[in-house]
This record gives C-alpha cells, sequence and structure tokens, in this order.
C-alpha cells in the first residue's frame, strides 16, 4: 500500500486528484485538510466513488506552523512510508490579508512557508522512488505588475506589494522545487521534486470565479486557463506514472508535459536565499537529505 498525502485534498484540484489516484487501490489517501468537517465529507465521498476503502482525513492547518509540527509528529508516529507529497492547499490573495501569529504574510505562508516546514519535516519518511508535487501557478509570472525581488524574508513577511504576495507564493514553491531537487540529487537519493501548474481553473471555488470571470479567463488568457478534470488527471498522472519516476527539478504546466517557467524562477541565487532563510524562519538546520 503506498501512501499519498495530499494538503487541501477536500475540495477542487486536491479533492479530483486524490479520487483519480484513489481508484487504484494500491494507494492510500491522507488527505491533509484544515476543516475537519470538510475533510472527513471529501473522504466519505471518495470512498463511496472509488470503493477504495484506504482513505483518511487527518488534521492539518499550513497557514500554522505548530499545526505542521504536529500533523508531521503524528505521521512520524504511525512507523509508516510516504510515496508521494502533493503540497497542494493554498488560499488566494483575495479577501485573505494579514500576518500569521508566526509573523509571516498570511497567503505565503499558507503556499509556501508551511508547505516548506512540512515537506523538510516529512522528508525522512518519503520512500525509495517517492515523488514530492507542488502546486504552483502560472501567476508566479503575474501578468502586469512585475514581482520585484527585495529580499527573500522581508517578502516572507509582508508578502511584496498589493496582491504580489500570491505571485511570491508560487514562485517559491518554484524555488523550493528546484533547490529540493538538486540536494536530493546530490544525496544519491532517489526522491523526485517537481512543480505543477494546473492554471486558472473558473470550475473551482478557489478564486470564487463566477462563470462571466471564468468565461473571460478562457476566452482572453487562454494561456492560463485550466480544466479541472484535465489538470486533476494530469497531476494523478504525473504522481503515478512509471514513466515520470526520474524526472525532477521540473515544472508541468496543465499537463503531463514540462515547460519552462518565468526567467525570474531560475535565478539561482534568489532560490538558494529562500532557501536559507526559510530554514532560519522555521528554526531548522539544514536537514541531512
Amino acid at each position: 500500500m503506498k501512501n499519498v498525502i495530499i494538503t487541501g485534498g477536500n475540495s477542487g484540484l486536491g479533492f479530483e486528484t486524490a479520487k483519480k489516484i484513489a481508484a487504484n487501490k494500491d494507494y492510500k489517501i491522507i488527505l491533509a485538510c484544515r476543516n475537519a468537517e470538510k475533510g472527513e465529507s471529501a473522504k466519505q465521498k471518495i470512498i463511496a466513488e472509488t470503493g477504495n476503502e484506504n482513505v483518511e482525513s487527518v488534521s492539518l492547518d499550513v497557514s500554522s506552523l505548530d499545526s505542521v509540527r504536529a500533523f508531521a509528529g503524528e505521521f512520524a508516529g504511525r512507523g509508516e512510508k510516504i510515496y508521494a507529497l502533493v503540497n497542494n492547499a493554498g488560499i488566494s490573495s483575495m479577501g485573505n490579508s494579514g500576518v500569521t501569529k508566526d509573523g509571516f504574510d498570511l497567503v505565503i505562508e499558507t503556499n509556501y512557508l508551511g508547505h516548506f516546514l512540512l515537506t523538510q519535516l516529512l522528508l525522512p519518511y518519503i520512500e525509495d522512488g517517492g515523488r514530492i508535487y507542488s502546486v504552483s501557478s502560472d501567476m508566479h509570472n503575474p501578468p502586469r505588475g512585475e514581482l520585484v525581488w527585495t529580499g527573500a524574508e522581508n517578502i516572507l513577511r509582508t508578502g511584496g506589494e498589493s496582491r504580489q504576495n500570491y505571485s511570491f507564493s508560487k514562485l517559491f514553491l518554484i524555488y523550493m522545487t528546484h533547490v529540493l531537487s538538486q540536494k536530493l540529487k546530490e544525496s544519491g537519493k532517489n526522491i523526485t521534486a517537481n512543480a505543477f501548474n494546473p492554471g486558472f481553473m473558473g470550475d473551482t471555488n478557489f478564486m470564487k470565479a463566477g462563470k462571466i470571470s471564468g468565461a473571460f479567463v478562457k476566452h482572453a488568457m487562454a494561456d492560463r486557463y485550466g480544466d479541472l478534470d484535465k489538470s486533476s488527471s494530469a497531476l494523478a498522472q504525473l504522481v503515478t506514472g512509471e514513466e515520470f519516476a526520474e524526472i525532477s527539478g521540473e515544472y508541468f504546466d496543465r499537463s503531463v508535459n514540462t515547460a519552462k517557467s518565468s526567467p525570474l524562477s531560475y535565478n539561482d541565487g534568489n532560490a538558494k536565499e529562500l532557501w536559507e532563510t526559510s530554514l532560519k524562519c522555521v528554526n531548522l538546520e539544514e536537514p541531512s537529505i
């Protein structure tokens, strides 16, 4: 039985991906959800629709470092291995602002820093041949307002200007993927790390996008529009397909095909600064991967 942990697996991309993976009963799905009631409901729906009873919901709020540590500690006590970790949970900048109790931008801690800590804490339990997928977005390269690097710690705490905190959070997941993939390769670990862009999906409640806005994006920004069924099918295939076992450090764009991310996302200096700053912010030393 292969354990697959999906954060934010109670709705949208996370739920549909979990359901598609659960259709294969060789996999056990662990839905890591902030809302216990919604997590339990999602669990029951997946079991009913797939017949796979190896589905569970566990409490996790990635906007809280204490919650991340509690989740990782609970899993460590099981004595089990992880086949795949899907860092999917996230919030948009719309209606979400402020600073968490940990002192970081709410959107950035939820989308990135909580997942950074989760990944570090769970690395010792990821099995040989395991996979890590972080759900980024094409908004890591916003169509308007070029991202300006003002230092990793400053951005982690303030989110940058205006609504750029969401874009930075998704850029940071790509940076994390690049550094993590390289460190895993250097250590000889047979674990892959990749980023996935599902595109803007008007048929989810993530952006609370109505039919008009979804239709507008599909028409005016076709290169950024994503279909929920297609994107979740692609992510499920990337997680489970044998043909992707040795691909690491890549960015997949709404499909099982790799693509180039933004020029800024390949800035090694920024990526290394972010990695080191993130370790300091979550009170970890450089892990012995």
